[in-house]
């Protein structure tokens, strides 16, 4: 289900959206008519969207990676649509953010595998028959 995020509401719902998908991968490609589709990052964590409006624009500033190594900042200039896709269920989906240029920035969410470790502290006790 595809949802329209009314420009009022776009810096509430990516506030909302930074909180709840902090961590996750991500998967994001880049589609304007002058240089066709480019994904521009695989795999990095999610640390945040940005709003933040000048006169009746907006400025979109979108946060991945972790250390200085990976770290990458997105800017979506002039944003004039924001869409959300999920599967129903949880915060996470597709977000598709357009431009007034028409370029199209889609961000893709993946659920992070949780890591399982456990530890157990066993005792091994033998025993032995002497005959």
């Amino acid at each position: 289900m595809i949802t329209e995020i009314p420009k009022q509401e776009w810096k509430e719902f990516l506030d909302n959206l930074s909180r709840d998908l902090d961590g996750w991968e991500t998967h994001i490609e880049v589609f304007s008519s002058d240089v066709g589709a480019q994904v521009i990052s695989e795999g990095l964590p999610f640390h945040g969207l940005t709003a933040e409006p000048k006169g009746d624009d907006f400025t979109i500033e979108l946060l991945i990676g972790s250390g200085t190594e990976s770290h990458q900042t997105h800017v979506i200039s002039n944003p004039v649509r924001i869409a959300f896709e999920g599967p129903g269920v949880g915060p996470h989906g597709v977000l598709d953010i357009e431009d007034a240029s028409n370029t199209k920035t889609l961000i893709k969410f993946i659920q992070p595998f949780p890591v399982l470790v456990e530890y157990e502290n066993t005792e091994i006790i033998a025993t032995a028959t002497v005959r």
